[in-house]
């Protein structure tokens, strides 16, 4: 490929539009606010008679045609929902019919890339459009906008006090590989690294230097296991990580810095060692395990008290809780609940874990509640795929309809990331950008979590540069480690990925010592003890620097996204906004490419001109205005060595 130039690619959904009442272009875009007026426009084959765009209402099937308007050389439907029920929300999908000469034609998405396709009409809604109308916040979480996140386990990240353990906890040093057990043998999680929230304190000045203004904390509450997602008390901080005291120091301290602190809810299930369980008989209280006079034996499911309960993807240590259970939802929601009284103390906001097991009704309880207490609090939910058609036990959800989530944790571009720098997968580069940011509405994508890695996957140098885990044991996994060329590579390719993941829409969230050069599998080997003094400084350096472009950029907060090209070697998009536009061109090859304009500025290393270099496996962020031509191209040495 010689290069590329802007506008001459056609961009996705060019012969069909979007556009608001306001006269605003939506190309691509398929949500909406509710009571918007959306005018429909699409090129038609040659000799179209008449036109037809077909709508299915996701809610409750029904089936509706609306006859479209010859508009010049388009057709075009103008969709009025003012006077709609609740505004129109709710989810629809649609096509174009064509009706011609030689029979009848249909317009739907290609799955390959998701641009349009025309073929012969067909039943059924396969491959159709997607169209989202959902309510807007009156204000907005916006202190996520434009900011950068830090994803801390605290267990692994840094110990501030030297605080004695507790007498059964097994103590690791923090050189060491997390003590793991081989599948289908138990697992106690009961080793600690000794990490603590006066250790995050003591780094806030670090976090400040990557850009960070957002803290997302693993779960704090009193728990028996070092990830504490079987919380034991949700009233009170685990004594091993600070305790109360810790937590209020750690708001403090933050808020000073100008950093949020965000907590992991943790409602679908507790600990079968909690002062509402008690399996153990660790608490005073009578827990349902107990008695079924215990005031908390309505929480739970059981099949055959006491050992026969239901329990979180059948692990005993997690019976699962009955959330829509009016007492329950007192509880986390009520005025004096979970939910309100961390948000009290100052925390900003929630990320819910296995939000996919908790019901809608439930989800929008807790948004309601969260915003009550706080009216710009954040709400974001673990969904691993599109939030706005997921499928969950049967159901579709309503995530992004304007009463639940904020936002979710990105997954599908973490996947495509790593899928294009690692093999070149531009087609499922260019398909999940496009599915992802036309079908979320630009407030959710804006207040997403964009990751590279979280406890719960692979680290994100391993990822791009590791051998595969496929087949291999847990013992195999802990002392599979990178050659120093893979190293090597999977930091320029950590580089370059943090970049993308900077300049997407969404807000970047560091995973605690990715930026450091942290290797590792699965679960456990992600959660290993951050290497203070060990760390890989250019890395680090690196993450600070985009951090510190991101921050400075208002673009990144909410512009709009447009893919201008991609194939297996370099990557092109956009981010075009009110104050400006930039352009980000991923150079996967290991040949040397050029920026060709009237003059743009390179905003991680400052270069300006008409022609600036783009290295072999590099990435590059250029300040352009709207309307600028560029070119990129690949850089042709002068064979004489003139």
């Amino acid at each position: 490929m010689a290069g590329f130039e802007r506008f001459v690619l056609t961009p996705a959904f060019s012969e069909h539009k979007t556009i608001l009442s306001s006269g605003e272009s939506a190309d691509g875009r398929g949500a909406f606010p509710s009571y918007s007026v959306i005018k429909f426009e699409v090129d038609a084959p040659v000799n179209t008679e008449s036109a037809t765009m077909i709508v299915l209402c996701d809610g409750d099937g029904h089936v509706a045609e609306y006859e479209m308007a010859r508009d010049g050389k388009r057709f075009a439907f103008v969709l009025d929902l003012s006077c709609a029920a609740d505004g129109g929300c709710g989810l629809y999908f649609y096509k174009y019919r064509f009706k011609t000469a030689t029979g009848d034609y249909e317009m739907r998405l290609r799955e390959r890339d998701c641009s349009e396709e025309i073929s012969y009409a067909a039943d059924g809604f396969d491959g159709a459009f997607q169209l989202l109308i959902y309510k807007k916040r009156c204000r907005e979480p916006d202190f996520m906008r434009g900011t950068v996140m830090y994803q801390i386990f605290p267990d692994r990240f840094c110990r501030g006090k030297d605080i004695p353990p507790r007498a059964d906890a097994v103590i690791q040093s923090e050189g060491e590989t997390p003590i793991f057990a081989d599948q289908g043998k138990r697992m106690l999680n009961n080793n600690f690294f000794r990490g603590d929230l006066w250790g995050v304190i003591d780094k806030l000045g670090y976090l400040k230097e990557l850009g960070v203004s957002v803290i997302y904390l693993n779960p704090i509450f009193k728990a028996y296991s070092n990830h504490r997602y079987d919380t034991g008390d949700y009233m009170h901080v685990d004594e091993m990580l600070g305790g109360d005291e810790a937590l209020d120091a750690l708001i403090k301290a933050a808020d000073r810095e100008g950093i949020h602190i965000i907590l992991d809810g943790v409602f679908n299930h507790t600990g079968s060692d909690s002062v509402y369980f008690n399996k153990n008989g660790t608490y005073d209280s009578v827990g349902a395990y107990q008695s079924k006079d215990s005031p908390y034996y309505n929480w739970y499911n059981f099949t055959d008290f006491p050992n026969g309960y239901e329990a979180w993807w059948g692990i005993k240590t997690l019976p699962r809780v009955r959330c829509d259970l009016p007492e329950y939802r007192e509880f986390i929601c009520g005025e004096n609940g979970v939910v309100r009284k961390y948000l009290k103390k100052g925390i900003s906001g929630w990320r819910l874990d296995v939000a996919d097991e908790l019901s809608d009704d439930f989800l929008a309880e807790l948004k309601s509640a969260a915003v009550a207490e706080k009216d710009d609090a954040y709400v974001l939910g673990e969904v691993w795929e599109d939030a706005t058609n997921k499928v969950s036990y049967g159901a579709r959800r309503k995530y992004f309809q304007g009463d639940e989530l904020d936002g979710v944790m990105n997954y599908p571009c973490r996947t495509a990331i790593i899928d294009y720098l690692r093999g070149g997968d531009y087609t499922g580069f260019i398909r999940t950008l496009r599915r992802i940011y036309g079908n979320y509405p630009p407030e959710n994508a804006n207040l997403s979590m964009n990751i590279l890695g979280t406890h719960d996957t692979e680290r994100i140098l391993t990822a791009l540069a590791g051998d595969s885990s496929d087949g291999k044991s847990r013992t195999e996994l802990s002392k599979l480690k990178l050659t120093s060329e893979q190293r090597e590579r999977g930091a320029k390719l950590t580089k370059m990925a943090y970049v993308m993941l900077s300049t997407l829409p969404g807000v970047p969230c560091i995973y605690y010592g990715d930026e450091a050069g942290m290797e590792g599998y699965g679960d456990p080997f992600c959660r290993g003890f951050y290497p203070w003094g060990s760390e890989d400084g250019d890395l680090v350096e690196h993450f600070k620097k985009v951090g510190k472009m991101r921050c400075g950029e208002e673009v990144f907060a909410d512009g709009a996204i447009c893919v201008r090209f991609a194939d297996a070697d370099i990557a092109c998009f956009e981010r075009i906004g009110k104050c400006g536009a930039v352009a980000v061109v991923v150079n996967r090859s290991e040949r040397t490419y050029e920026f060709i304009s009237g003059g743009a500025t390179e905003l991680l290393c400052g270069a300006t001109g008409g022609k600036i270099p783009i290295g072999p496996m590099s990435a590059a962020v250029f300040k352009i205005k709207k309307d600028d031509d560029y070119t990129v191209a690949e850089e042709i040495p002068n064979p004489r060595g003139l």
